[in-house]
Formats: C-alpha cells, structure tokens, sequence
C-alpha cells in the first residue's frame, strides 16, 4: 500500500554534528529521488536525520546502507542508530513527538522548525510528503500553543509569514510573459 515511511537516524556520540554537509545532503537527495522517486525528503540536522518518502515499497534498508556509504569517512557506523517508520501513524507518532521534546529545547526547537519552513518552501511541488508532514506540523504547533508550551512563537509566526508571501515581481513577470507570447503569436 502506497504510504508514506521515513528513516530517521540519530547518532548516539555526544558531539552533536551533522551526518552530512548540506552539499552532500543535496547530492543524496537526488540519489534517494533517483532511485525511490521524486516524494523523498531528507531533513539533516545537529541532532540526526530523517528521511521521508511516500511508496508502495520499503526501501529502508536501501535508505540505510546509502547512508552508512554516503557517510562511510566522517562518522564511526557503531554510533548510528536507525528507527525505520513504515506507516503514516508510525511516521506521525515520531515526527511529532521529535517535536513536541525539540520544543523543551527553545533554540533547537527554532532551528528544526525553520528548517522545516525552507524545505517546505523549496518542495513546492510535492504532493504527499510536504503536505503530509506540514499537517503533522501543524498539528503540533497548535497543541503547543493551546498549551502555551511554544517556544519562539514570535519568530516561528514571522518565518511562516515570510515563506508566505508573494513574490511581488511574481505578476509583474508573469504578464511581461504573457505579452511577449501574446506578440510572438500575433506576428
């Protein structure tokens, strides 16, 4: 069954450090896309990993040993953990509960949180990932707001805002385009 399934991975060493450099992320990302399809996401942080993806298939250990590769020279592979979720409830339970204990921690909560904003920013055009996680999201977010448990509130509000608002040369270009076509066709 078409689903959506993730593999999160956390290091049990204390230095806190990211499992790949953001350029590398990019690079593994167009691997996982080119190989699994294009509903993959990869969210690297100071904490761990998460990959998402949305499939009829478990690629989980796929997922495992291309990271285990991806990150073969930086990081000692005993201090990896891997928690594979293959369901949508799996996948919500963890997500929100990842975010429900980064709220305890303000400014890791901020980081993870605008991290989240720019990835679903940038993956416009995914139709089950982005918009399955953003509901899992939002979820949380109002839960911690009813209860008053939400750090930063302020500058979450002002990031979701910002990532929000229309290009204001967005209609500008587009109607320049349109004229341009419009005068090409005409001739």
């Amino acid at each position: 069954m078409e689903s959506i399934k993730s593999v999160n991975i956390r290091s049990i060493d204390f230095r806190r450090q990211l499992l790949m450099s953001s350029d590398m992320v990019a690079v593994f990302e167009s691997f996982l896309k080119e190989n699994i399809g294009n509903e993959v996401l990869v969210i690297n942080t100071n904490i761990g990993m998460e990959v998402y993806y949305f499939s009829n298939n478990d690629y989980s250990i796929f997922i495992r040993e291309s990271i285990l590769l991806y990150t073969l020279t930086q990081i000692d592979r005993k201090t990896l953990k891997f928690k594979n979720n293959q369901n949508k409830e799996e996948v919500c339970q963890s997500f929100c509960q990842a975010l429900v204990t980064f709220s305890q921690y303000p400014q890791i909560f901020l980081a993870y949180t605008k991290k989240f904003i720019h990835l679903k920013d940038k993956n416009k055009s995914s139709k089950f990932v982005i918009p399955i996680l953003d509901s899992f999201f939002e979820k949380v977010l109002k839960e911690l707001l009813k209860t008053g448990k939400i750090p930063h509130y302020e500058k979450i509000k002002k990031a979701k805002s910002k990532s929000q608002k229309p290009n204001p040369y967005k209609n500008i270009i587009e109607n320049l385009i349109s004229e341009i076509l419009l005068k090409k066709h005409s001739n």
